[in-house]
C-alpha cells in the first residue's frame, strides 16, 4: 500500500489529467461541429442558388410564352382582319371575331400566368423546406460544453477524504481527561418517581 502523501498526488494527477482530456475532447468535439455547420452552410448557399437558378430559367421561360402567344394572337388578329376584309363584312361581327380571338390569348395568357405563380409558390416552399432541413441539420450538430475543474478537484477531494478515513483509526476518548462518558447499560436505572 502507498503512503498518504503518494496516493494524494497521484489522485490530484489523475484528476487533472481526466479534466485535460475531457477538455480536449469538448475542443475537438466543438471543433468538428464548427467545421461540420461550415460545410452544410456552404450547401445551403449552393442549393438555394441552385432553386434559384431554377426559377430564374422558369420565369426566362414564361416570357418566351407569352412572347409566342402575342405573337400567334397578332398572327390571328390579322388573318380574322384580312379575311373579313376580304369578305367586305364589318361593324359588330367584325369586332365579334377580334374580340374571340383577344379573349381566348388572353385565357391563355392568365392559365399561363397562373402555372408560373403556383410553380414560383411551390419553388419558394422548397427553398424554405432545404433551408429548414439544412438548419436543422446545423442545430443537431453535437456541442460540448468546456468542463469545470471544481468537478475533478471535488471529486479527487472526496476519494481522498474517503481513503483517509477508511484507512486511519478512529480516535478513542481518554478516561483520565476528564472527558464525559456514557454508561449505555440499564443497570443503574432508576426510574422518575
Amino acid at each position: 500500500m502507498c503512503t498518504p502523501e503518494a496516493y494524494i498526488a497521484s489522485r490530484v494527477l489523475q484528476g487533472y489529467t481526466q479534466y485535460q482530456s475531457d477538455k480536449s475532447r469538448a475542443r475537438d468535439i466543438n471543433n468538428n461541429a464548427v467545421a461540420k455547420a461550415k460545410t452544410i452552410r456552404e450547401e445551403a448557399i449552393y442549393k438555394d442558388n441552385a432553386l434559384i437558378r431554377k426559377s430564374e430559367l422558369k420565369e426566362d421561360q414564361l416570357k418566351e410564352e407569352k412572347l409566342k402567344l402575342r405573337e400567334e394572337e397578332l398572327r390571328k388578329k390579322g388573318q380574322v382582319k384580312l379575311a373579313v376584309f376580304e369578305k367586305g363584312i364589318g361593324g359588330n361581327v367584325f369586332d365579334s371575331l377580334v374580340g374571340d380571338v383577344e379573349r381566348q390569348a388572353g385565357k391563355d395568357s392568365n392559365i399561363i400566368d397562373q402555372n408560373f405563380d403556383n410553380y414560383m409558390y411551390g419553388m419558394a416552399q422548397d427553398r424554405l423546406a432545404w433551408n429548414r432541413r439544412f438548419t436543422d441539420q446545423i442545430n443537431n450538430l453535437p456541442r460540448a460544453y468546456k468542463p469545470s475543474w471544481q468537478t475533478y478537484a471535488l471529486g479527487a477531494g472526496m476519494d481522498i477524504g474517503t481513503m483517509y478515513m477508511n484507512n486511519s483509526a478512529p480516535t478513542t476518548p481518554n478516561a483520565s481527561s476528564g472527558g464525559q462518558t456514557f454508561n449505555l447499560t440499564y443497570d443503574n436505572y432508576n426510574s422518575p418517581k
